[in-house]
């Protein structure tokens, strides 16, 4: 398994300092893997093949140049040996189409990870539905009647948008903003949307678990929201740190990553807040870099150690 394809957002603005997509790369430069970078926008079907414009690339742990890429060249899919995807979220037609293509591919032998009939079907936050005894309470919908109602039984919930990242679009809402709040997404929106019972433990940090081929890591990265909001994402300015896994964490883990790995999901990010389960990441799980800054745990390495040995 030697020639690895990774579609990604652009990899010119990724964030040196944080981007996990880039540590994964590097960790298959160094064992020899050739890298194919395949811009998000860039896979395509011609006829009935799934095809890619890509460009081999080198990788760099250099902030003032993290990568070298070779001339555009169009290919068959299946003259590579594995793609990684690894597109951000949104969750649009862009992201879904995307994964017809690599779904055709994988049917021809292909081997895709994250699998990419996961990727369409398994929403990152609808997901921790099917753990009902983990979760907070919730509701998803689009009737405003129901949301008002969920509102007013729980004085003080969070709303959050199905198919957005890194806190975009996610609002604290109580009684006395609901008439703002809601008013604002009929109109922009007749989508469904999610809310929860809001969980005070969300100041004292937002867990991430990463799941590589259904292995728990020794640690945790816990998200800090910065001042003044409640939101620990670090792309709206919250800070990283680590701390061992808890009692809590591990059973969470443990219960649902059999279940990941049934589906063809090798890396995973679960999200705990207060103990309970809030989202579980699989698009382009991150806080691969601020656990190994932090730790020397590298994830990476875990991954791709064992990829011979992954049931693809």
């Amino acid at each position: 398994m030697n020639k690895i394809g990774i579609v990604m957002n652009p990899i010119s603005e990724i964030n040196f300092t944080k981007d996990s997509t880039l540590l994964l790369m590097h960790e298959l430069q160094n064992q020899d893997k050739e890298l194919f970078y395949i811009n998000k926008d860039d896979l395509f079907f011609s006829n009935q093949t799934p095809m890619a414009m890509c460009q081999k690339v080198n990788v760099f742990m250099n902030e003032n140049k993290w990568f070298d890429l070779q001339s555009l060249q169009k290919i068959e899919l299946t003259s590579l040996d594995l793609i990684l995807m690894r597109q951000d979220p949104p969750f649009d037609m862009n992201f879904i189409n995307n994964t017809y293509v690599l779904e055709a591919a994988e049917n021809q032998g292909l081997k895709v990870i994250n699998k990419p009939s996961s990727l369409r079907t398994f929403n990152e936050k609808l997901s921790i539905l099917n753990y009902p005894d983990l979760i907070t309470d919730t509701i998803v919908t689009s009737n405003k009647t129901l949301m008002e109602e969920f509102i007013n039984i729980h004085k003080k919930i969070v709303l959050k948008p199905l198919g957005l990242m890194g806190g975009d679009g996610i609002e604290i809402v109580t009684p006395e903003n609901s008439s703002k709040v809601l008013k604002q997404f009929s109109v922009n929106s007749s989508e469904m949307i999610m809310m929860q019972k809001f969980i005070d433990d969300v100041y004292s940090g937002d867990r991430r678990i990463l799941l590589i081929n259904g292995n728990l890591p020794k640690s945790v990265v816990l998200r800090m929201p910065p001042d003044g909001d409640f939101r620990g994402n670090l792309a709206i300015g919250g800070t990283a740190k680590t701390e061992p896994l808890n009692e809590r964490d591990i059973e969470i883990a443990n219960f649902i990553k059999d279940d990941l790995l049934k589906q063809g999901i090798f890396i995973a990010g679960l999200d705990i807040v207060g103990g309970f389960l809030t989202e579980i990441n699989i698009t382009c799980p991150t806080c691969f870099r601020e656990l190994f800054d932090q730790t020397e745990e590298n994830l990476a390495k875990v991954f791709v150690d064992q990829l011979s040995d992954l049931d693809l």
